[in-house]
C-alpha cells in the first residue's frame, strides 16, 4: 500500500491523509494478500452451520461429525493466517531488499557518471593546456618561455615581469 495520499474526490480522507478503507475494499485486499483465510473460515462457519442443523434434528453421530469438521476447518484456518503472514512478511522483505538494491545501483550509476563527468572535465582541461602551451611554443618560434632568457624576462623578453615561479604569468604548467 502506497503511502502517497489519495487525490480521488470520492474517496475519504482522514486526519494524516490516508484513504479512508470499506469494509468491502478491505476484504478484497486481505483476500487477494491470502485467499485461503476468509476460504478457511467460510468452511468453518458452513460446517458449525451443518452441526446446528443435525442438533435440531437430534443426530447426534453426524452432528459430532460435523463438529469435528469445524475443528479441522478452524486448524487449517488457524494455519493459513500464520503461513500466510509469514509468506507476505518474506514477499514484504524481498521487495524491500529489491528496492534497496535497485536504490543502491541507481546512486552507483549516479555516482559513477559524476566521476565520469569530473574525468572528462579535467581531460578537456588538460588537452586546452597543452594545447595553449602548444600555441604559445609555436609563437615563440620553437624557443620554450621556460628556456635561458625566458624564465628571467617573460615570453621572448617583451619586457613583461617574471612571475614568483620563474615563469612568464601567461603559461601555466600541466602536472
Amino acid at each position: 500500500m502506497s503511502t502517497a495520499p489519495v487525490t480521488d474526490p470520492e474517496v475519504l480522507l482522514d486526519a494524516n491523509g490516508m484513504p479512508i478503507e470499506t469494509w468491502g475494499g478491505k476484504f478484497e485486499r486481505k483476500f487477494k494478500e491470502n485467499p485461503f483465510v476468509p476460504i478457511l473460515a467460510g468452511l468453518t462457519t458452513v460446517s458449525l452451520i451443518v452441526a446446528a442443523s443435525k442438533l435440531r434434528r437430534r443426530d447426534s453421530v453426524s452432528m459430532n461429525h460435523w463438529l469435528r469438521v469445524r475443528v479441522v476447518m478452524q486448524g487449517l484456518t488457524i494455519c493459513a493466517v500464520v503461513g500466510g503472514s509469514w509468506w507476505y512478511g518474506q514477499m514484504k522483505h524481498q521487495k524491500e531488499a529489491a528496492a534497496a538494491a535497485e536504490n543502491e545501483r541507481v546512486l552507483e550509476r549516479a555516482a559513477f557518471e559524476a566521476r565520469l563527468r569530473a574525468a572528462e572535465e579535467a581531460d578537456r582541461i588538460e588537452k586546452l593546456e597543452e594545447e595553449i602551451h602548444a600555441r604559445g611554443e609555436v609563437q615563440n618560434g620553437g624557443v620554450s618561455s621556460s628556456g635561458w632568457l625566458g624564465g628571467w624576462f617573460g615570453k621572448g623578453g617583451s619586457g613583461s615581469a617574471p612571475t614568483a615561479e620563474g615563469s612568464s604569468p601567461s603559461t601555466t604548467s600541466s602536472k
